[in-house]
C-alpha cells in the first residue's frame, strides 16, 4: 500500500459511524418492533450493505498489517457479495417506486424520485467492476482508488439520512450536501495525487460521472 494511504482504513472508519447514525432512527432504534414497511428483503439488503461497509474498512487495515492472503480471500468473497447487493438494491428501487405510486405520485414523478438511487446502484456496480479489472491487471493503486470511490458512493446512504432524521433537513437539500461533499472529496484526492505526481484517473472518472449526474438531477428539479 502507498505510504500516503497507509492510514486509509482508519479514515474509512467514519463511514460505518455515519451509516449507523443515518439508520438509527428508521432501523436500529426500531429493533425488534419494525414498521410493516421493513420487509425481509429490506433486512437482507441492510445486512448485505453493512457487510460491504465492514469489508471496505477492514480490507485496507488488513493490507496495512501485511495479511495479504486474508485480503485476497475476503476480496474473492466480494464476488458473491456484490451481485447480491445489486439484486437487492434493485428490489429496493422497485419497492420505493411502488410506494411512491401508492403515495399519490404519477409514474413519471415516481421514476424521477428514484433517479439518484438508481444512479448510485449503477455507479456502485460499475466502480466495483473497474476495481476488479485493475487488480487483475496488477494495478494495485488503481484498484485502491476505485474502492475509495465506492466508499464515497455509499456516503449519502448514511449522511443524507443523518441530516434528515437528526437535523430536519429536507431530502433535496441533504442530497445536495452529500453530492457537494463527494465532489469536494474527489477534487481533494485528485489534487493530493497530482501533487505527488501519481495518476488520479479513478478519481477523475468518478468526478466526471458525478458532474454529469448532478447536472441532470439539477435540470430535473432535484427530485427525491
Amino acid at each position: 500500500m502507498e505510504s500516503a494511504y497507509r492510514n486509509l482504513g482508519y479514515v474509512l472508519l467514519l463511514l460505518p459511524l455515519i451509516i449507523f447514525a443515518g439508520f438509527w432512527i428508521p432501523y436500529f432504534s426500531a429493533i425488534p418492533q419494525f414498521d410493516s414497511s421493513i420487509t425481509i428483503a429490506v433486512h437482507i439488503h441492510a445486512l448485505l450493505l453493512f457487510a460491504w461497509v465492514g469489508l471496505l474498512v477492514i480490507q485496507p487495515l488488513i493490507v496495512r498489517n501485511g495479511a495479504f492472503s486474508i485480503h485476497r480471500m475476503l476480496g474473492k468473497a466480494s464476488y458473491v457479495l456484490m451481485p447480491l447487493i445489486v439484486v437487492f438494491s434493485i428490489a429496493m428501487l422497485i419497492k420505493e417506486y411502488r410506494e411512491n405510486l401508492a403515495g399519490g405520485m404519477d409514474a413519471t414523478a415516481a421514476l424521477s424520485a428514484d433517479y439518484l438511487s438508481a444512479i448510485q446502484v449503477t455507479m456502485f456496480a460499475v466502480l466495483y467492476c473497474l476495481a476488479i479489472v485493475r487488480i487483475q491487471k496488477r494495478d494495485i493503486a488503481g484498484h485502491m482508488r476505485y474502492m475509495i470511490c465506492i466508499a464515497l458512493v455509499l456516503l449519502p446512504a448514511g449522511l443524507a439520512r443523518t441530516l434528515g432524521y437528526w437535523f430536519g433537513v429536507n431530502q433535496a437539500t441533504s442530497q445536495t450536501v452529500c453530492l457537494a461533499l463527494i465532489d469536494l472529496c474527489l477534487i481533494s484526492l485528485i489534487v493530493f495525487d497530482f501533487r505527488r505526481h501519481v495518476a488520479a484517473r479513478p478519481y477523475i472518472v468518478a468526478l466526471s460521472v458525478y458532474v454529469i449526474v448532478e447536472t441532470g438531477w439539477l435540470a430535473m428539479g432535484r427530485p427525491v
